[in-house]
């Protein structure tokens, strides 16, 4: 016969044992007939329980991102041009020559640098030119005056570099670009130039104004409308004749990196 709840609670009372939980009763209803099992739970099995728990594998948590992240490195957008120069008459402004004419080609080089001014990109400009030509006359006199025979020219050899620059963008992201250029370097000839008393290398100065036309997303066409090319020795030695061009250039311009 199976003793009621009553009779197990008044039994666990009198062995002066805790009264029996209600999982101690579960088991009990769960034993055979006529068997009764009223011990509460042994402290083996409830250790058993816990190291199962403990033993049991704990997710690893995922590893956070490094603190400082490599920033990704940005490369400004930039251009090199392979461009050529021809002037078309010479004007007296801080030179004395006169029947001169220049020809250029090399390559520029534009980095956007500094921003905007008054609505144009500001731009790094430098310039290298390995092909000069200097047409000059034949014979000329010490302050750089003609005396030679009409028609009677010569040509000089020379490059030219300038490392110091600055061209003005305007529209950038348009098909369309107005630009101002100015740069200063130097320019040198394989014989004494303008003069025979004047100096084989002279300081440079150049201008230009015109726009470029887009014809893809990397290549555009410049036309430089109107520039001048001066070019002078500043008086290290005794003469000093000089020269200002007029000119106008073209070029094919590549635009890379940004």
């Amino acid at each position: 016969m199976v003793p009621d709840t009553a009779s197990l609670t008044e039994l666990a009372g009198f062995s002066g044992s805790a009264p029996a939980t209600d999982l101690q009763l579960a088991r009990s209803d769960s034993l055979s007939p006529g068997l009764v099992d009223i011990s509460p739970l042994s402290e083996h099995s409830l250790d058993t329980d816990e190291s199962s728990v403990v033993g049991a594998p704990v997710p690893q948590a995922a590893e956070a991102p490094p603190a400082n992240p490599k920033p990704h490195k940005h490369t400004p957008e930039s251009e090199i041009a392979l461009e050529g120069m021809v002037s078309y008459g010479n004007w007296q402004i801080f030179a004395a020559g006169t029947h001169e004419a220049l020809y250029t080609g090399g390559f520029e080089y534009d980095r956007h640098s500094w921003g905007k001014f008054i609505g144009a990109q500001m731009d790094y400009a430098a310039e290298v030119l390995p092909l000069v030509f200097l047409k000059e006359p034949a014979v000329l006199n010490p302050y750089g005056i003609d005396r030679s025979k009409r028609g009677d020219f010569v040509i000089l050899h020379g490059l030219a570099f300038s490392p110091i620059g600055l061209r003005m963008e305007w529209w950038h992201n348009r098909a369309f670009k107005p630009y101002f250029t100015v740069m200063g370097g130097a320019i040198g000839f394989t014989q004494k130039a303008l003069s025979p008393d004047a100096s084989y290398y002279d300081f440079s100065l150049r201008e230009s104004i015109g726009f470029y036309l887009r014809m893809s997303q990397r290549l555009d066409m410049r036309f430089g409308l109107f520039g001048d090319f001066h070019f002078s020795n500043a008086y290290i030695t005794n003469y000093n004749p000089g020269l200002d061009v007029m000119n106008s250039s073209l070029a094919v311009s590549y635009h890379f990196g940004g």
